[in-house]
């Protein structure tokens, strides 16, 4: 992973399109009173692109017909090789419907049918139902590839925005990173939000 979070290849500025009632709510959730309220911290998957960039190895396996994807944090996705129907509109997922396809070397995949209730990121940057994520695994050489998505979601986004990430091969297994739900960090991160929401109902 690069250093920092500039990993923002378009917009040029590095920077997230919001609109600005986005804007204001991941200022919201990007408090120490919102941090209860990310779907990570109550064990929930990460969600797409946000699953390929959090620091955690991931483990690339190809089956027949599918490419299939473990995540650390004890979560998975896979990905369909084949053409299919899509999913009804009301069938609404976590890590969305992803279909892939080859490009030459470079597996181009496309996400729908997410639900909307994952964060993108840590910092609380927003996406919702109605994003389409464009993801592209491009083999760099026989331990390196680099990972690019295109997210389009025009409610929280005035356009789409693309991230670029590197990922290199490691000669290690997956570790078991259980998720433990009511964990002390979430109960601490409730009673902050608790505190605070009691604070502002009695000055009202």
């Amino acid at each position: 992973m690069p250093g920092g979070r500039g990993i923002v290849i378009d917009p040029p500025d590095g920077k997230l399109p919001l609109q600005p009632w986005a804007r204001e709510e991941k200022a919201a959730r990007n408090s120490s009173l919102r941090g209860y309220d990310d779907p990570t911290a109550h064990c929930f998957v990460a969600g797409i692109p946000r699953s390929h960039y959090v620091p955690q190895p991931v483990q690339i396996l190809q089956p027949e017909g599918y490419v299939v994807v473990l995540f650390e944090r004890m979560s998975w996705r896979h990905i369909a090789l084949t053409p299919r129907a899509p999913l009804p509109d009301h069938v609404r997922l976590w890590q969305g419907d992803s279909v892939g396809r080859w490009e030459g070397d470079t597996l181009v995949v496309e996400s729908k049918n997410f639900n909307g209730k994952a964060w993108l990121n840590e910092v609380g940057d927003v996406i919702s139902h109605a994003q389409t994520v464009v993801e592209r695994f491009t083999p760099i050489d026989e331990d390196s590839l680099t990972y690019r998505a295109t997210v389009s979601d025009p409610i929280p986004y005035t356009r789409p925005w693309t991230i670029e990430v590197p990922m290199h091969r490691n000669n290690d297994e997956l570790l078991e990173v259980a998720c433990h739900e009511d964990n002390q960090d979430l109960e601490h991160l409730k009673h902050v939000r608790d505190e605070y929401r009691a604070t502002q109902q009695g000055g009202n």
